[in-house]
Formats: C-alpha cells, structure tokens, sequence
C-alpha cells in the first residue's frame, strides 16, 4: 500500500464547488478528497455501500453531477443488523434523506446484494466498520473492474485488514492509504 497525505491529492482545482461536511472531526477532509478523487477520474456511475442520511451521496453526486449514482443500504426490516443505520443512530428511518440531488436509493443487505447489476465505474464504501463486510464488497467490487474504489473509516483496523486482504488478492489495482484522513482508495492500472 502506498501511503500519500492530504496535500498529496487535494488541489484547489479538484475541490472546486466541494460541500463540505462537518457532521464529525475529520469529516472535512475526508469527504473533500472523496470529491477531489471523483473529479480527478471522472467516473460516469458510482455505487455507494452505506447511504446513512444521504450527505456522502449528496457530496458524490455533486462532484460528479452527469454520473449516474446508486446508493445502497439496509431496508428497514433489517436495520437491527447494523449500528450504521440512522434507525440505530436515533435518527428514524431517514435513509438518503439529506441528498435533494439526483440518485437511485437501493435497499437490500451488501452481503447478499447482487453487484453486478450495477457495474459501475467508481464506488464509495462506507458501511459496517468489522472486516466481513468490507472484505466482501471489496471482492465484489473489484469483480467489476471499476477504475476507482474510495473507502471511509480506513482508520479502523479491521476495515484496513479487509482492505489490503481483498486487494492482495488482485494485482490490477495500486492501493493508497492517506494517512492524515480516514481515506484508502484503490486505482485500476
């Protein structure tokens, strides 16, 4: 993995017209370099694991407003499984609600979801923080080939180890951790 810091990738030009989120500590950074990745490689779609309340979906969708974006999370008969869900967070089932941007709201589980009906160019991943999940949809997004893979919360060890486990396992990508953010993000060669 090759580690790069925030100046490394942000440039004023890749951040113009960004919304900044500062939901959380650290959330500025992040989400800004998801929008300069997004604008740096274009994507023409782009698949989000973990909807939540909408405002990374509403962050991706404006970095890249002709992409066409899906989102994925849990339906609510299934948010007991997760502690991401705004459901288990207080916040009622308020999935997607904070992006007023065009999307397309998927609800389904991500260990049991069906990828390649959605081939898409770029995907965000930012679901369950534990190693089963993001090592899963790592494997099923990489079968897509798609040419950029962001995650969130790559600070948390077991979301880090299911990350370089999936990509040891396929050559075809250069993997980055940014290490003054919670950003990993991995680029087809």
């Amino acid at each position: 993995m090759i580690t790069q810091t925030f100046k490394d990738i942000y440039t004023d030009e890749l951040a113009e017209g960004a919304i900044l989120n500062t939901e959380y500590h650290g959330f500025r950074e992040d989400y800004l370099l998801l929008h300069c990745l997004l604008r740096k490689y274009q994507p023409k779609s782009v698949f989000e694991i973990g909807t939540n309340m909408g405002t990374g979906t509403k962050i991706i969708k404006n970095a890249v407003p002709d992409a066409d974006v899906y989102s994925l999370d849990l339906p609510t008969e299934l948010a007991h499984i997760s502690l991401q869900h705004p459901i288990n967070e207080g916040k009622g089932d308020s999935v997607g609600h904070k992006c007023d941007l065009p999307f397309t709201q998927l609800r389904g589980d991500s260990m049991k979801f069906d990828y390649s009906k959605y081939p898409c160019e770029a995907y965000f991943c930012d679901g369950e923080h534990d190693f089963e999940h993001p090592f899963f949809e790592s494997l099923e997004m990489i079968n897509q080939k798609p040419k950029l893979i962001v995650y969130h919360d790559a600070d948390c060890p077991p979301v880090y180890e299911a990350i370089v486990g999936a990509f040891l396992l396929n050559s075809d990508y250069e993997l980055f951790r940014v290490t003054d953010t919670r950003i990993a993000y991995g680029v087809r060669k």
